[in-house]
Order: structure tokens, then sequence, then C-alpha cells
């Protein structure tokens, strides 16, 4: 019994050495990976195959810049893979002896690469095809979610041993029919059939457009594709031609791309909605698709009048302008009234309070929203009167005090401070002023 016990323990610490003796020095041809865990690295892999797309087997390839009969709008991927892509990895060993080995479950790999294994450094190599094959899914027709193993046997002193490490392959083959290229707009409420976000309209601001509105089919960020997730949103645009509707109709999967990451942990998840880089007094049209962590982009905006769709061209529409007030960009009547330039270090601050504490929040983002659709009309005014400028100055002291504070200490340890100091002040009023009129004093 005390030998079995020996024995086991003995295998078990062998398993676990040879185990976490392999390390992993790269992964190539593949879309995209994940090694946020070393126990068990994710390799991506996202095929397109309603769209011509072939390489010469060592790199990717960008299927956006095929055409599709489904038109100018259509599931693809700038990373894709294809069946005679050669995946890659290479591992380290502490071992230098053995031979090398590759599964999927049960089944072997087969691959016509060689594989080597030379001074404790393993090269396996299989193109996705054969890979897909070993899975069970074809010549990767069908999405996989399955775990390679790949490692080396070792034979000493008459004893066989293991050293591996295990993959997992997460791959999303887009639907060949086109039928995962479009979204059903769900406006203001999620639509069960749709996949990732499926609703937007745009709004302007300087050099850039903000998406607002956003709304994210129910199971977000999960794709078509099992152990596939979305991970970002992107838009294609063009400038203005003729009108709305024509600019819209150019658009295509080889347009201009804007990606914006989405917090996925967050809920709801968030975006950072701002498309930026473009340029003031030029009037743009954009359509919102999904990207998955395989790279493949699909569920575009429906085209404004395509199959009943209700999406107007006023909302995939927008102009971006300077403008004018306390938030602004760029030059703006706080600068040039109140501290006498654009450049200068309290309206930096201002900026960075905006930027810090407004934006990133859903209230905060109204509220800037609002004040730019309000403040050109007031700003005008206060800018022909210098009684106006000098009172306008006074009054933003506090603000921008209040400003300072918050970058450097927190929105609430601020906020705490001017509460307490806002006490502390009306108390010394009451005492002091109040006080003495009470006695007669003044």
């Amino acid at each position: 019994m005390k030998l079995s016990v020996i024995t086991a323990a003995s295998i078990f610490l062998l398993s676990f050495s040879s185990h976490a003796t392999m390390t992993l020095n790269s992964i190539s041809g593949d879309s995209n990976r994940d090694l946020s865990d070393p126990a068990k690295p994710i390799i991506y892999a996202g095929f397109t195959p309603a769209v011509a797309c072939t390489g010469d087997g060592s790199f990717t390839c960008d299927s956006c810049t095929g055409t599709s009969a489904g038109g100018k709008l259509f599931s693809c991927n700038r990373t894709s893979a294809y069946p005679n892509l050669r995946l890659v990895i290479q591992m380290t060993s502490t071992n230098t002896t053995g031979t090398v080995y590759a599964k999927i479950g049960e089944d072997d790999v087969s691959s016509t690469l060689p594989w080597t294994f030379d001074s404790g450094v393993l090269t396996f190599q299989a193109t996705w095809a054969e890979i897909c094959q070993a899975a069970g899914v074809g010549n990767c027709d069908s999405s996989m979610n399955k775990d390679l193993v790949v490692g080396i046997n070792t034979t000493s002193g008459g004893s066989a041993t293991t050293d591996s490490m295990t993959f997992r392959l997460n791959t999303r083959v887009a639907a060949a029919d086109g039928s995962d290229s479009l979204y059903t707009d769900c406006n203001t409420a999620p639509v069960a059939a749709n996949q990732g976000f499926c609703h937007f309209n745009v709004f302007p601001g300087d050099e850039k457009l903000y998406v607002e509105n956003m709304v994210y089919s129910d199971g977000y960020p999960a794709s078509p594709a099992p152990g596939v997730e979305f991970r970002s949103v992107v838009f294609f645009y063009e400038p203005f031609v003729t009108d709305d509707n024509t600019t819209i109709a150019s658009i295509s999967n080889a347009s201009s791309m804007f990606e914006l990451p989405v917090n996925r942990s967050a809920n709801p998840p968030i975006v950072d909605d701002r498309v930026d880089g473009l340029v003031n007094g030029q009037r743009y049209c954009m359509v919102m698709a999904n990207m998955d962590m395989t790279g493949v982009i699909s569920h575009f905006t429906p085209i404004p009048g395509s199959s009943g769709s209700p999406v107007t061209a006023a909302e995939l529409c927008g102009t971006p302008a300077a403008v004018v007030g306390l938030l602004d960009d760029k030059s703006c009547f706080i600068a040039t009234a109140a501290f006498g330039s654009q450049m200068a270090p309290e309206v930096e601050s201002f900026r960075e309070f905006r930027n810090k504490f407004l934006l990133p929040s859903k209230w905060g983002k109204a509220f800037v929203k609002f004040y730019y659709k309000h403040s050109p009309y007031y700003a005008n005014l206060i800018a022909e009167s210098e009684v106006a400028k000098a009172a306008v100055r006074a009054a933003l002291w506090p603000l921008l005090l209040f400003a300072r504070a918050s970058v450097a200490l927190g929105f609430w340890t601020a906020f705490a401070l001017l509460s307490l100091g806002g006490v502390t002040i009306y108390g010394l009023y009451r005492r002091l002023i109040l006080g003495r009129r009470f006695r007669g004093e003044l």
C-alpha cells in the first residue's frame, strides 16, 4: 500500500514537472491569440468562405478587399485564416530527446509538414485544413472549440514520459450564404435573433463624430461561434457625395475603417464612442459592424431603404464642427475672454476635467452634448460685453479650482473638500456677519 502511494505520488510529480518544463516561444498562422493564461493559451482563427481569400500559406490575408455576391457590405476578416495557412507553434522543453505528437481529443493530428525537436526546441506545424480534419469539422467548414495538445514523448531508463502544452482552438467560420452580414436594427430594444451591437446614431463633435444611443443584443458579447466573443465595434465611413443616401450606398468593406474597443466586462458594455481624425465642415456617413476575437467583421448596419430597414440616412450621417464653449477642444470664449489664450493652462485644466470625468460617464456625456448644443448662442452674447467677460471670468475661477482639485485628488475627494469648505465659510458667515448684525454691531 505504501509503495502504491509512493508510486502514485511520483507519477503525479513527474507529470506536474513535465508540464511545467514546457514553455511557449511563438505562434504564427493565427488570426489572433490570448496568452493571458499560460496554462492554456487561446488561438483564434477566423474564416470567411464567401469571399475569395488566399495567401502564401505563411500569413493571413485580408478578405475585406474582395468582392461578394451579397453586395458591398459582407462578413470579412482583415486577418483571415484559410485552409492551407500553416499554424506554427514553437516551444522549449528541458528534455533534449523525444518524439513530437499532437492530439485533438483522442484523435491524432496528421500533417504533411515536418515536426522537429532539436536541442530542446519543439516546432509543430500543420495546415488549418489538417487541423480541422482532425477536429471533425471538414475543410474548416464549421466553427471549432477544441483543445489541441502538442508535446513530446520521451523514453529514459525504460520509462516513458510526456512533456506537453494545451492550446484552446477557437475558430469562427462566417456564414457562406451571407446570412450574418447584416443585423436587424434594434433601435431601443434588443432583437432576439441579433448578434452584437445593433443600433446607433451619429452626433457631431469637433473633428470627430460621436456614436450614441447604441443598443446591443441579448447575450452580448457572445458571437455565433462557441467560445468566440465580440471584442469591438467598427465603423466604415465615406465623405459626403451628392446626398446622404448616395454617400451611404458608396460605403463598402474597403472604405475607411475606425475601430472602437468595447469594455465587455462592464454592465452595460462601455464604448469609447468617438470616431476621431475627421475634418470639420466635411459631412460623413457611417455604418457599423461587429468584430469578434477571431477578427471576423459581420452584422453590418442595414442600408436605409433596403429590405424594409427602419434606419434613416439622418441617423448615419453628421458634420464635424468646431464648438464654442467652456468644454471645446479648440478656441472658445473662455480662452479668449477670460484667460487670454486658447492654450492657457486654465483651459487645459478644463479639457482634462472633461476628458477624465465627464466623457467617460453617461451623465457627463449628456451634459457635454447639451452644452455643445446650447452654448454658442450665449457665448456670442458674452463676447460682445466686457462686463459680461469679467463676470464670467470671476465665476469660472471656483470651477477651475474644483476641476484642478478633481484631476489631482479625485472627483469625490475634491467634492468633499469643496463641501467642507462651503460649510466652513457659511459657518463663519453666520458667526461673524449675521451674529454681529443680530447684536447690533453692524
